[in-house]
């Protein structure tokens, strides 16, 4: 029963589960429709001489919005001057907006046609949207924000686009970003190549600047001409400007850089050369482990990341494995107390402390038949002006590895890439801001 002045339960509910009529569909007026109208042209653009007339549902459930302009002049959409000179009216044209309370909005206006004494007839430029683009500047960015975070095929779900869309969308922002990104002073940079699919010419070349952490340039291949034309793209004059250039000991890479920037200091990457070193010791282990059998060999087997890595990163618990496995073989003994000994040589602030170093490394190495010990040695004499420059400028490929790895993922989040410039124009625009 319904209490004394209340409203029966009934008809609460159906008041509340009642939905409030639409306002599109219908003209605002009054304060309302001021306020509608004020958030709509803040969303569309902030320059004066344009306002929103209505916004109505078509057939198709889409929000339609309806702008017209408030002044008799136009912006030329070539030079952007103001002209008085009106030579026609376009049919309206749609220009795709954000979504509006879920709804798919579109805006409907109906552009002039100016004359110009430079450019001649011309559409008028309007302040929503770039010229002969059928998106406003808001969902082009949505678009753009969105393609950092997921694949291109998510975005065209989401925001049902076809690829092409987004691809072009990507592809401008990139062009013209890539003047204002690649004029910047460059210093120190890194040089690195990353696979982006199987085959040994799936590779692409990537140059890091290490000042202000970004990918500066891209380029298919890992070869010398690939590396050749990025120098190129810099200029003689910029690249005579460059101080340090980290890198692998690849070749191609010191040729080119010796090359173009004979100035700059060619750094080797620090954790390439203890992979180089660690590679000599656990070929070590696979001697010892031919060299006997039975129970020496039960041994040193299952032992290798024991006596790869690093002692302090060693758990407490296979300490005593590993301490027991170095006190039944002399040569490991040996080999893996050489590759730590070798860690001093990072704490070097001269390169003449840290030369010194290495020779004095060397003859720790006399009379213990540790063949790929002192083929490591070798390498490094090869390259000890590379080596010895980590003291002075204390850099590493270390940013360049982990973007690497960055790399991998976009192109896994997307099942791999068939056009590899397609995989370019996306990591550009995934590193740049």
């Amino acid at each position: 029963m319904a209490g004394r002045g209340r409203p029966d339960l009934a008809d609460r509910v159906v008041r509340v589960s009642s939905p409030p009529a639409p306002w599109w569909g219908v003209k605002t007026h009054g304060r309302i429709g001021r306020v509608l109208d004020g958030i709509l042209t803040e969303q569309l653009f902030s320059a004066k001489g344009w306002r929103v007339t209505d916004a109505a549902r078509d057939g198709r459930a889409r929000l339609v919005i309806h702008v017209e302009p408030t002044r008799v002049t136009a912006i030329c959409s070539g030079c952007g001057e103001t002209k008085h000179r009106i030579h026609d009216v376009k049919p309206a044209r749609e220009w795709r907006h954000l979504d509006g309370w879920g709804v798919p909005t579109l805006v409907r206006s109906a552009v002039r046609r100016v004359k110009c004494r430079h450019c001649g007839v011309r559409v008028e430029q309007v302040p929503w949207a770039r010229t002969r683009s059928r998106y406003t500047h808001a969902f082009e960015a949505e678009v753009l924000r969105r393609a950092r975070d997921t694949s291109i095929l998510g975005v065209c779900r989401q925001l049902g686009l076809h690829w092409t869309s987004v691809m072009r969308l990507i592809e401008r922002w990139v062009e013209e970003s890539a003047a204002q990104q690649f004029r910047r002073p460059l210093r120190r940079i890194g040089v690195d190549e990353v696979s982006y699919g199987r085959g040994q010419s799936k590779y692409l070349t990537i140059v890091w600047d290490h000042d202000s952490a970004r990918i500066v340039w891209i380029g298919r291949g890992k070869d010398r001409e690939t590396i050749d034309g990025f120098f190129t793209k810099l200029g003689r004059r910029r690249a005579r400007k460059l101080v340090a250039i980290t890198m692998d000991m690849a070749q191609a890479y010191i040729g080119a850089a010796e090359t173009h920037a004979p100035q700059a200091d060619i750094v080797f990457d620090r954790f390439h050369i203890e992979r180089h070193l660690t590679q000599a010791v656990d070929e070590v282990r696979k001697r010892e482990f031919w060299r006997r059998g039975g129970r020496h060999r039960d041994l040193i087997r299952g032992k290798k990341w024991l006596l790869l890595r690093k002692h302090k990163r060693v758990h407490w618990r296979h300490r005593g494995d590993l301490a027991l496995l170095l006190v039944k073989n002399r040569q490991l003994f040996r080999a893996y107390v050489l590759k730590e000994h070798f860690e001093h040589a990072w704490t070097y602030t001269t390169e003449k402390g840290m030369r010194a170093f290495i020779y004095r490394w060397r003859k720790s190495l006399n009379w213990t038949r540790l063949t790929p010990l002192i083929e490591f040695w070798e390498m490094l004499m090869r390259h000890i002006d590379g080596v010895v420059a980590w003291a002075k400028h204390r850099l590493s490929n270390a940013a360049v590895e982990g973007n690497n790895s960055r790399i991998r993922g976009l192109s896994q989040r997307a099942r791999g890439y068939r056009n590899p410039d397609n995989l370019m124009l996306v990591l550009y625009h995934a590193s740049w801001r």
